[in-house]
């Protein structure tokens, strides 16, 4: 079996968090009072400049914590963070819930023009790919918080507001709901309840969901869940971008990324689903190097990377028990994508995709067509898993003017449309 190099190791840890450290140029460090790591370079610098703090008393939940979803608890202007031009930002901690008897806290970061139109300003609610199970993993400890976000001179000069989610934690230290749809569209739908309570924002109701890789499959959840959890949220279209909408089939036809992404699947199922034991979810051969795995980070410090990949030398074959666990390979199946969505629907895939396989997403959008779902599927020659959200991406322009479609109340068009770029 083909063992990924760290080099290896490392390039798919950036595709998994869309391209995070592309830019080589410096960037200033988080405010915080964690300190801060520097990102080495990769062997293609795509790394360079890019920095990540620890998590300060800033994501700790006061002692008293309401007992309903969507409360601001705290907001705090961002100023030594790279913040996207024409922009501010702010990070925020709110309430929220993972399930029906598990609340939970979640950090959001809030990009707001700088000088906005005047008027409510329409919001994308952005989710985003893998970068780990912990806090300390998520983009809003990232020097440059807004990376990985498609179109950011577009969504500047439309004036629209990006709130991000770092999804959420039940507890200090635990993983986040990690490929567990319900709790990663609550803590999105959530913040943008929590974002609506930020006095320095004039925010519309109408809110477009979109979200990439795991992100993607957030986002799927977050328009199946969205009128139910948060009627107050108008949610008015959801784009998934190489989602992980059936993780299930994504990982049986990807080994590399179920030896990567297994052992976040297993902490993330055994902390949510009680007949999900983490040790019985992994393959013995896999486990002791998952026990650490779990604990690192998907490229930043650079070092977690290369500490994963030297784990990943330590055992061959698939890293998660799907075979002979019988609850783990249901919860998977249970975590696909395949409700009904009432609102405008467009996937888009890249060709060279790597990570998500064109042929998953083919299959999924198949089986959501064939049920009703009324959707566009986009495809991309060109972009990977991470090129397909970097800057001067080919999805770009008609995201943007999908979204302006959807934002001006325009008609979506009826069935399956499918699309080459």
């Amino acid at each position: 079996m083909r063992i990924a190099t760290p080099d290896r190791l490392l390039g798919f840890g950036i595709l998994l968090i869309a391209g995070w450290g592309c830019s080589s140029s410096q960037a200033p460090s988080v405010s915080g009072t964690g300190s801060a790591n520097r990102a080495a370079p990769a062997s293609e610098g795509r790394l360079a400049g890019v920095t990540t703090r620890s998590p300060d008393s800033f994501y700790d939940p006061p002692a008293t914590v309401p007992g309903h979803p969507g409360v601001l608890l705290r907001s705090e202007r961002l100023h030594d963070a790279t913040i996207p031009a024409g922009m501010q930002a702010w990070r925020i901690l709110y309430t929220t819930t993972v399930d029906d008897s598990t609340p939970a806290t979640a950090a959001a970061t809030v990009f707001a023009p700088a000088n906005p139109p005047p008027g409510p300003r329409p919001v994308i609610t952005w989710e985003h790919g893998t970068t780990g199970l912990m806090q300390k993993c998520m983009p809003s400890l990232v020097s440059e918080p807004a990376k990985g976000v498609p179109a950011l001179d577009r969504i500047a000069d439309a004036g629209w507001v990006i709130v991000a989610t770092d999804y959420s934690f039940a507890e200090k230290g635990g993983p986040h709901p990690y490929i567990i749809g319900e709790g990663e569209a609550r803590a999105a739908l959530d913040s943008v309840r929590a974002a609506h309570q930020m006095r320095q924002l004039n925010l519309d109701q109408r809110t477009v969901v979109w979200g990439h890789s795991q992100g993607g499959h957030a986002a799927l959840w977050t328009g199946i869940i969205g009128q139910r959890y948060a009627p107050d949220v108008n949610v008015v279209g959801v784009a998934a971008i190489a989602p992980a909408a059936n993780m299930k089939n994504i990982l049986e036809l990807n080994p590399e990324a179920e030896r990567r992404l297994g052992p976040y699947v297993a902490l993330s199922y055994s902390r949510f689903y009680p007949d999900v034991k983490f040790e019985q979810a992994l393959r013995p051969e896999a486990l002791t190097a998952a026990r650490e795995m779990v604990n690192l980070c998907g490229a930043f410090p650079v070092e977690d990377p290369r500490r994963t990949a030297q784990l990943l030398k330590t055992f061959d074959g698939t890293s998660l028990a799907t075979a002979t666990n019988k609850a783990l390979a249901a919860h998977l199946a249970q975590n696909t994508a395949d409700a009904p969505i009432p609102v405008p629907v467009v996937i888009a895939q890249g060709l060279a995709d790597t990570v998500v396989p064109p042929a998953a997403t083919d299959a999924y959008v198949d089986g959501r067509c064939t049920s009703g779902q009324r959707l566009e599927y986009w495809k991309f020659a060109v972009p990977d898993h991470g090129g397909i959200v970097q800057p001067g991406s080919p999805l770009e322009a008609p995201l943007v003017a999908w979204t302006t479609a959807r934002f001006s109340s325009a008609p979506a068009p009826g069935g399956c449309i499918r699309k080459s770029f």
